[in-house]
């Protein structure tokens, strides 16, 4: 019997509880007691199991609740940070659903469209679409460049587009997809209205000249290169232009004052220059016109309307500068069908305007061009030529009036190339204009001192002095004087035998430099010769202050001696001025004998020319002093 069932029937004062009558009873009931302890503890065993799982779970959802909670935060903060970052931004970015709406707008957004964010939320496509196209300066222009997104959804756009405020943006705008379902878009607009006026900014610095606003060489380069290469292109001018003596202006005031004139003289051709004609600044004080035509009359109507600018002086710092204009004009196709020959020619042009006196033009021939290469050449032998010493110098003698006899020489230079005789006349002004005159002074200078070195031994030769043409630039040359001493020192004569012959021009171009330097000449024993003495500046001061030795009566006035009585007082007033000063008087260009007899009247010491005898090679010089040293 069931234990429990036990302690309720002695509990209750039950005592039949062995009798046959309830023995059946108890037993069921026993067994009814024994299922419900196997039920509950089923039961229980169920519970405990089910109250495990359940705190378990609990512990699972309470975990979960947890990493739902930090998911939910980092997101809430990325989100946070996302939109920190775009209103940080300097880009308008706008997230718009698929009906068109904004469902995200950035601060720079909300700018853009002249709304807080809650307003822009709350437009609709519609409302939308109008406040944007209504910022625009061509919205119709803007609808056309983003048509493809009305074609595909899934379409990338690029472009630009300019606001009614001035401002210039760059869009890029991305289809948002889940899946490759559409279910938005994303536009990014960038300002790049500095970056687009620094583009305009560097395009003018490529394009435009920085000190006039004229166009610069490249462009002006190129714009006549699309000239040339489009069809059916009509005939055109360039012309070249410098500013003569501009360099004074830079010498005498500065570079600040020299580019006031170039910016003044920019000004003065822009009013005479009209469209479609064209005006650059090539660079330094050079200028390109083009001229839109090739009939010769008008170019010459409108380049006489070029050079009348500068009828009337600059004035700069309260000085007024006479500025002219050296031109040369080539043309097109005549002259070249591309851009550097047809400027090429135009250059020799203008250098021979320059040549032939400033201030005026010159249209390119073909004798031009043939005068140039001729240049060229002679300028490359030139320079070789004085790298090898090819020089030889011919002398011609200058007689004492009175004796008759041969008294000194003219040392002239002569260059042999190839078996043809290049006379100065031809190579001096290239060595001149070239840069190369120093290095032929040079060159003369040691042939000169050699000789006279060679001929000291010699007694028909050893009392003959050498007279050497020097120019203005080799005398101001700083280190001029101790080249000649050094070539005393190397060759050994009497120094008084060497004499330099200097042009006016020369010795009063630099004054105080060329008097120091004559006085070291003195202090050698070296003589100095005006030559040209008349032609060149009509002030006798200078005469007194420098330590020169003989005057050269040029020879326009002897050869004007027999004809012209003006001629004849010019040289009588030298020859008296010279003995007065107690200089020597040299006559040059004696082609007569009556030449010689009326100067030997009026007092002249000595006398050369073709007369007397013409230059000589050293050879032949030698003979005609052996065989005669007296002109009868």
């Amino acid at each position: 019997m069931h234990h429990l069932l036990a302690r309720l029937l002695k509990k209750s004062g039950f005592s039949g509880i062995d009798s046959p009558q309830y023995a059946r009873l108890i037993g069921l009931l026993s067994e009814a007691f024994e299922h419900a302890d196997e039920d509950r503890w089923m039961l229980e065993h169920s519970l405990n199991l089910t109250s495990k799982e359940l705190t378990e779970n609990n512990l699972e959802l309470r975990t979960r609740l947890v990493d739902i909670d930090k998911y939910q935060r980092s997101l809430e903060l990325a989100l946070t940070r996302q939109k920190a970052i775009l209103d940080a931004s300097p880009e308008v970015v706008v997230e718009f659903n698929i009906s068109g709406e904004i469902t995200h707008i950035n601060q720079n957004g909300c700018k853009f469209i002249g709304c807080d964010e809650h307003t822009a939320l709350a437009l609709d496509a519609t409302q939308v679409l109008h406040t944007i196209l209504s910022l625009l300066t061509s919205p119709d222009i803007f609808i056309e460049q983003i048509q493809a997104m009305f074609v595909s959804k899934k379409a990338q756009l690029t472009g630009n587009f300019e606001t009614i405020h001035g401002q210039f943006y760059e869009y890029y705008s991305v289809p948002e997809l889940i899946q490759g379902e559409y279910i938005g878009r994303v536009w990014c607009c960038r300002d790049i209205s500095d970056l687009r006026a620094q583009k305009v900014l560097l395009s003018q610095q490529a394009n435009r000249d920085s000190l006039t606003g004229l166009a610069n060489r490249f462009n002006i380069i190129e714009t006549v290169n699309r000239m040339i290469k489009k069809e059916n292109t009509q005939p055109f001018a360039l012309v070249l232009i410098d500013l003569d003596d501009f360099k004074k202006i830079n010498d005498s005031l500065g570079h600040l004052a020299g580019d006031d004139a170039l910016k003044i003289s920019a000004k003065r051709l822009e009013r005479r220059v009209v469209k479609p004609d064209l005006l650059a600044r090539l660079g330094g004080d050079e200028f390109l016109v083009v001229l839109t035509t090739q009939d010769l009359q008008e170019i010459h109507l409108r380049l006489a309307h070029i050079l009348s600018a500068f009828h009337d002086p600059i004035k700069i710092e309260g000085n007024c500068y006479q500025l002219s204009l050296s031109v040369g004009v080539a043309t097109y196709p005549a002259h070249g069908d591309q851009v550097s020959e047809i400027l090429g020619k135009a250059d020799i042009a203008m250098y021979q305007a320059k040549k032939q006196g400033k201030n005026q033009y010159k249209l390119f021939d073909a004798a031009l061009e043939e005068r140039v290469q001729k240049a060229i050449y002679i300028e490359e032998r030139l320079r070789q030529a004085i790298l090898l010493k090819q020089f030889e110098l011919y002398f011609q003698p200058k007689i004492d009036i009175s004796s008759r006899e041969v008294i000194s020489l003219e040392a002239l230079i002569r260059w042999n190339v190839n078996g043809h005789m290049i006379f100065p006349d031809e190579f001096i002004p290239i060595a001149e204009d070239k840069g190369l005159i120093g290095k032929i002074t040079d060159c003369v200078l040691e042939m000169a001192c050699e000789t006279l070195s060679q001929w000291h031994g010699l007694a028909h030769l050893k009392n003959l002095s050498i007279a050497i043409n020097i120019s203005g630039k080799d005398i101001s040359v700083d280190n001029f004087f101790e080249k000649l001493a050094g070539l005393l020192k190397r060759y050994k004569f009497e120094p008084s035998l060497l004499e330099l012959e200097l042009t006016e021009s020369a010795l009063i171009s630099n004054l105080a430099n060329v008097k120091d330097t004559l006085m070291h000449l003195k202090n050698l024993g070296i003589k100095v010769a005006i030559d040209d003495f008349g032609t060149g500046y009509s002030s006798l001061a200078y005469l007194q202050a420098l330590d020169i030795h003989y005057l050269k009566i040029d020879r326009q006035f002897v050869a004007a001696l027999l004809t012209e009585p003006k001629a004849e007082a010019i040289v009588q007033s030298i020859i008296d001025v010279g003995k007065n000063l107690g200089l020597g008087l040299i006559a040059e260009g004696v082609e007569q004998a009556d030449h010689l007899a009326r100067l030997d009247a009026m007092g002249c010491d000595q006398a050369q020319g073709y007369y007397i005898c013409r230059p000589l090679p050293l050879s032949e010089l030698i003979k005609f002093i052996s065989g005669q040293r007296k002109c009868t």
